[in-house]
């Protein structure tokens, strides 16, 4: 979908401590949907101090948050419409 669309960008967050969706296996898998790089800035990663439950910690739910309004926010075209 990155390769046909070059405005659609990806955000991963990821506890430190998941046992489930590990930070790295999370991590490994961005590298290796983009071994050259082309589409680095498009990827957004942000990890936390929890487990898979990060709203469990209330430090990293509102962390989490923010981080996520921000990426709607810079990834938001304005109301227009994206021509490729």
């Amino acid at each position: 979908a990155m390769a046909e669309n070059p405005f659609l960008k990806v955000f991963i967050q990821s506890g430190f401590y998941d046992g489930a969706t590990t930070y790295f296996s999370a991590k490994y898998t961005m590298w290796q949907i983009d071994p050259s790089g082309k589409m680095k800035d498009r990827f957004y990663f942000k990890g936390y101090r929890s487990g898979h439950m990060m709203y469990l910690r209330n430090e990293d739910l509102i962390k989490a948050n923010d981080d996520l309004r921000s990426f709607i926010k810079e990834s938001s075209a304005n109301g227009k419409s994206a021509k490729y």
